[in-house]
């Protein structure tokens, strides 16, 4: 099949390269696309264009005035300087030596020199073509056309196999006409069959007699190149490691890389394709050879070998140093490094094949590294991270929304393509101007979202989803008929049904990952309803599930699947476990051949039951939950635990974690506190209790690049972090962020689980002069520095921190007061108001960022200057340097820094 050839001229190049061409690719060719070689003799999509396009490239054929006579028969002279070609030996002629043959051996003048050297090369033997020259007289040797079976003997030697013949001699080849072979040549026959260099024709006919065509040969020989170290100027072998439409780039044995250009006129082919081919049928890694034109483009790119060149190798990254050019991976206990070249370093994409840097790479990911197996110097040749680097921000509508598996699928509004991506843990979720939980998205709802890493971060549903809902008692889930049946009172006749959809969602109060195989007849239900009537979501209001918590094992029988437990009042229960029954271990879903592990007899589970089926078995190790009550008399603590549940746990002396405490015991345990509570291996006592904690800072330094950070509590102690992978770093609006968002003068929120860190949390603070206050709407409009007034909710009973004082009404706050909104540890909204101190500027230390006052009484001292701090004299704003000594100024001062100041 030929391609069409675009832009370019094959006699320009003919005159330009001497033969030593471009060619083209383009889409799949027409029976009237130009042809890729230079000869006009020579159709587009004749069978052999590919080889007599390569040939040509290589300067191995030279047509004369345009033409290649593709048909004519090849002689043998000719056939002599296409091996010499071949082999790069033509330049070694001296065309000047004065030949003389015997009479009866004629070769033409032009010729003389190649048969010549040829002979002193042993690629011809003399006594062979002297004696066939003699046996035919009324021929000239060198014009007489060269046979099939006399080439198979010059492509042998031309590719140094002569070698394999002595052992092929006497065999017969599978041909039809073998007894036609001249058995001096049937070894040779024999090889170049066997290396694929020649074929046989119609009927299984070698036909070793038939004149060879000038196309047939360029055939032969270019076959011949893959059993040969053949050398052509401008021409490169080794193995892809990028395939474009723009570019080609080969890495070499020795190591080193060439990228060429892709123009209209580069041709692509396969070493096990006759026909050219299309730049998709290039492999990246797999062997190759590029012949470049005169500017380094690529004129001809062949394929080889698909066997990709490479080892892959998988770990966590430690890093990636870009000082080094090394990429170091833990590779389980053992670390390995591999280097890579700065010059064309690897490419680095992500798990939704998205195009990243190295640096990009966070520490600990897991990744797969594609190492070079080819050449003598091997490095890195691509990165890809097996998690998503993708972050965007998009809009659509909700096709499908799982909250406990807390994805989403969204139709893109743009493109209408639905993508499913999994919600963050922290992930802001807005809703009619307030924030709700994952459960209340609906299908159908419209949204504007943001994505980081591959996850859903921040959602704002712009449109709700326009649906209703029907209320009733379960009679039966149908799933071969996806109905839901149904009365709209208990124990009614009057069943009723709806078709639910196929990715309908359940809820069950305090049940984890519920599906419709967890629900029972007569549980009070609401369904949710879709514009066409089908059964969106299904939840569970009321339901007769009893729990019980702490119930003790005292046997399991397999054979019929019955638990017998006593529970906390030592009363013996009998209950039966069924397919719809689920398990647990500390919330983790575990399968009924790993629950029945842990059945032994005294050990203490939770369960849901119905009856006396079993709804739910959960295995504990430890429990999450409130404290409802520390009795610290009888070392009893009670838990409401994140499903609704309470559990009492006794403890002796357990260990007890407190973020701030040095030497914390089971007494500063108090109501309210969130914990974590681990059970010794008979799970009725606590060994350890970690208190959950979060907390408010100010930073007052920052080396983001080592993940340092300098905080001040409240008590005015100054501690700095050093921040792990493991701790999260959270921006003011919920979302992930890097570090560098934080900056000293601002303020966090750290959350302790102990005495661990586990998040850090910039917290919003906006300070400003109130333009307006709205009571009623719970309002307040602040005006930042030049910035233009913004409209700030606060709710209508937020804490009113003036004067030393606090109070809770917002009128107590007044236009033209100073004031600073902010978010405390616990997420109450706090609004400062800060008063201003009249002052006489002594002098103003730029460089320490401190202004120094005339002292008017003892207690007058300097303050430090915030980095933020808005300095100005009515609307211009000034610099700290610009205040002079006996300037008039009003300072606002907030944590000791001074964050206005107003001159006179």
């Amino acid at each position: 099949m030929a391609l069409v050839t675009r832009g370019k001229s094959w006699v320009s190049l003919i005159v330009l390269f001497t033969l030593v061409w471009t060619g083209a690719i383009a889409a799949a060719p027409s029976a009237s696309a130009a042809s890729s070689t230079p000869f006009s003799d020579v159709a587009a999509g004749h069978w052999a264009e590919k080889h007599i396009a390569k040939l040509a490239l290589q300067g191995m054929i030279k047509g004369n005035n345009g033409l290649f006579k593709p048909n004519d028969s090849l002689s043998r002279q000719e056939a002599v300087l296409m091996a010499l070609r071949f082999m790069g030996l033509e330049s070694k002629v001296d065309t000047k030596d004065v030949v003389a043959f015997p009479s009866t051996f004629t070769v033409d003048n032009y010729f003389k020199p190649y048969v010549n050297y040829a002979f002193k090369q042993k690629l011809i033997d003399m006594t062979e073509e002297f004696a066939l020259a003699d046996a035919e007289p009324k021929k000239a040797w060198g014009s007489s056309p060269a046979t099939r079976e006399w080439v198979a003997r010059l492509l042998v030697r031309a590719i140094g196999k002569e070698s394999e013949v002595a052992a092929l001699s006497g065999k017969a080849t599978s041909f039809a006409d073998n007894a036609s072979i001249d058995p001096a040549l049937l070894g040779y026959v024999n090889v170049a069959v066997g290396k694929g260099l020649v074929n046989g024709a119609d009927g299984n006919k070698f036909l070793p007699k038939g004149n060879l065509t000038r196309a047939a040969a360029a055939t032969l020989f270019s076959r011949a190149e893959s059993q040969a170290q053949t050398a052509f100027p401008g021409q490169v072998s080794g193995i892809w490691l990028a395939v474009s439409p723009e570019k080609l780039t080969l890495l070499q044995a020795d190591g080193t890389t060439t990228t060429f250009a892709v123009t209209d006129g580069t041709l692509f082919s396969r070493a096990d394709s006759e026909k050219l081919s299309a730049i998709d049928s290039l492999k990246v890694y797999g062997k190759a050879l590029v012949i470049a034109d005169a500017d380094g483009n690529a004129a001809y790119a062949e394929q080889l070998d698909d066997t990709a060149q490479v080892k892959t190798v998988e770990g966590k990254l430690v890093v990636a140093s870009s000082a080094k050019q090394e990429i170091t991976l833990l590779i389980g206990e053992d670390v390995a490094q591999y280097s890579y070249n700065a010059s064309n370093p690897p490419a680095v994409t992500d798990a939704e094949n998205q195009t990243i840097t190295l640096a990009d790479l966070p520490a600990n990911a897991d990744v797969k590294l594609i190492v070079d197996a080819f050449s003598s110097s091997p490095k890195v040749l691509a990165v890809s991270l097996k998690s998503s680097a993708v972050s965007k921000s998009g809009a659509g509508t909700i096709a499908a929304v799982d909250a406990t598996a807390r994805t989403l699928q969204i139709k893109d509004a743009t493109t209408s393509a639905s993508e499913t991506r999994t919600v963050s843990a922290t992930a802001t979720i807005q809703k009619d101007g307030t924030y709700v939980k994952l459960t209340e998205l609906k299908v159908g709802d419209v949204i504007s979202y943001d994505v980081k890493n591959g996850e859903v971060t921040g959602i704002v549903v712009t449109k709700s989803a326009t649906s209703s809902t029907l209320s009733g008692f379960l009679f039966k889930i149908d799933k071969t008929e996806q109905t839901v049946q149904y009365t709209t009172a208990k124990g009614s006749g009057d069943i009723r049904l709806k078709l639910y959809a196929d990715d309908v969602t359940v809820k069950i109060p305090n049940f984890s990952k519920p599906n419709l195989d967890n629900l029972y007849k007569d549980d009070a239900i609401t369904m949710t309803l879709d514009a066409n009537g089908k059964v969106t979501a299904i939840e569970v209001t009321n339901r007769s599930m009893s729990t019980m918590n702490g119930a003790v094992i005292s046997s399991y029988d397999a054979d019929s699947s019955i638990l017998v437990v006593k529970d906390a009042d030592g009363n013996a229960a009998a209950f039966t476990l069924n397919s719809a029954t689920k398990y647990d271990l500390n919330g983790t879903t575990i399968t009924k051949s790993s629950a029945v592990s842990y059945m032994a007899k005294g050990k203490k589970v939770n369960l849901g039951y119905s009856g006396t089926k079993l709804v739910y078995v959960s295995f504990v190790s430890k429990y999450t939950g409130t404290v409802v009550k520390n009795d610290t008399s009888a070392h009893e603590l009670q838990l409401k635990l994140d499903d609704g549940s309470s559990v009492t746990v006794d403890y002796g002396t357990p260990n007890v974690e407190i973020y701030g405490k040095a030497s914390a015991s089971y007494t500063n345990v108090a109501k309210g506190d969130t914990v974590t509570v681990f059970l010794n291996s008979a799970q009725d006592m606590a060994t350890s209790i970690i208190v959950n904690k979060t907390a408010q800072f100010d930073i007052v330094t920052l080396n983001a690049a080592s993940r340092k950070i300098g905080v001040t509590d409240g008590a005015g102690t100054t501690t700095e972090w050093t921040l792990d992978s493991s701790v999260k770093i959270i921006g003011d609006n919920g979302k992930m962020a890097d570090l560098d968002v934080f900056a000293p003068g601002h303020s966090l929120n750290a959350t302790f689980e102990g005495k661990t860190l586990q998040s850090i949390q910039l917290v919003p603070v906006v300070f400003g002069k109130a333009t307006a206050v709205d009571a009623a709407s719970g309002t307040i409009t602040i005006q930042t520095g030049t910035n233009a007034p913004v409209a700030i909710s606060v709710g209508t009973s937020p804490i009113i921190m003036k004067n030393g004082s606090t109070l809770s009404s917002l009128s107590s706050v007044a236009a033209e007061d100073r004031v600073e909104v902010r978010k405390n540890e616990s997420g109450d909204t706090v609004v400062t108001v800060v008063a201003g101190v009249s002052k006489v500027v002594w002098f103003a230390d730029a460089t320490n960022s401190i202004l120094n006052f005339k002292k008017t009484t003892l207690t007058d001292d300097n303050v430090k200057v915030s980095a933020s701090a808005y300095i100005h004299q009515g609307t211009s704003t000034i610099s700290l340097g610009s205040l002079l000594s006996g300037d008039n100024v009003t300072v606002y001062i907030l944590r000791n820094k001074a964050v206005e100041i107003v001159k006179a």
